[in-house]
């Protein structure tokens, strides 16, 4: 179990129409180039870019992946890097959870951003440091809504749910009172509050800076995923697809199709199309 006394947050019933993804003002200020100056051992687990599956890399920081990691860890301390805009949700909250759960010290160390859905993963470390320039960033929970008004009704209802439990996080993890940290995630219409090094230390949201050598910038880019996978992931993300059923159903229309590779490949170009369409249409 952590060290300190954090709040086991239930998880969240995930509907099919409710997707979530790092919101755009994290996104313009997330710096991806940020990562920890020395190599990574078998005990520190990086979380680098959007949390969950990122359809279009093979970044994965889903809860599947920090899972396996801390079986292969065992009851060992672990440190946990991370520079992310944010991301899913119901990711960053079944992290956040396998964290607090870990049976010896979690050291988080925030290399550039931990932000929106990341923010709450960083939560559970028994430590929180941040590198100088690092921000944390709090908001109100968002998400792309399909469906009838039965839908937007459940869809309100679950965030303020999703809300009420990211402010009861904050507000253990800092000390205050949950109508303080909620505050916080309500300022500018739900748009939420940066906390740079300082500010976050005068919170209590991080309990350390670190050294100045810890951190470098990376020049490399994520590897674009195959486009067999580009497909996989935009179901797991986008539709709530099992990564299992995922892989079933590339496999099942690629066997439907004469010129298998040229279809995959131009159904992944319609649904990086289709998914930036309704990014910037979100953003506007």
């Amino acid at each position: 179990m952590s060290l300190l006394d954090l709040p086991d947050v239930r998880a969240f019933q995930r509907p099919t129409w409710l997707a979530f993804e790092a919101p755009q003002q994290s996104v313009e200020q997330f710096d991806p180039s940020m990562v920890a100056a020395e190599s990574e051992d078998d005990t520190v687990i990086a979380l680098y870019g959007q949390i969950g599956v990122d359809p279009f890399s093979s970044v994965d920081n889903s809860e599947r992946r920090i899972s396996r990691a801390l079986r292969a860890i065992g009851n060992k301390d672990i440190s946990v890097n991370i520079n992310s805009p944010g991301g899913n949700f119901f990711s960053g909250l079944a992290i956040y959870n396998l964290l607090r759960m870990h049976p010896a010290k979690v050291t988080v160390n925030v290399i550039g951003m931990a932000g929106s859905a990341a923010s709450v993963v960083a939560m559970a470390g028994d430590e929180i440091l941040m590198a100088d320039g690092a921000q944390i960033m709090v908001h109100n929970g968002s998400g792309v809504i399909v469906g009838n008004k039965f839908d937007t009704a459940e869809a309100t209802e679950i965030l303020t749910e999703i809300d009420a439990g990211m402010a009861e996080i904050y507000a253990a993890r800092a000390g205050v009172e949950v109508s303080e940290a909620a505050a916080w995630m309500d300022r500018g219409k739900g748009s939420g509050t940066f906390f740079n090094v300082s500010r976050a230390l005068e919170k209590g949201l991080a309990t350390g800076k670190m050294d100045r050598a810890a951190v470098v910038a990376c020049a490399e880019e994520p590897k674009p995923a195959p486009a067999e996978r580009v497909l996989e992931n935009a179901l797991i993300t986008g539709c709530n697809m099992s990564p299992k059923e995922a892989k079933a159903y590339v496999s099942n229309f690629k066997a439907g199709t004469r010129d298998a590779s040229a279809d995959v490949t131009r159904d992944a170009d319609t649904i990086r199309e289709a998914i930036q369409a309704l990014r910037e249409t979100i953003a506007s």
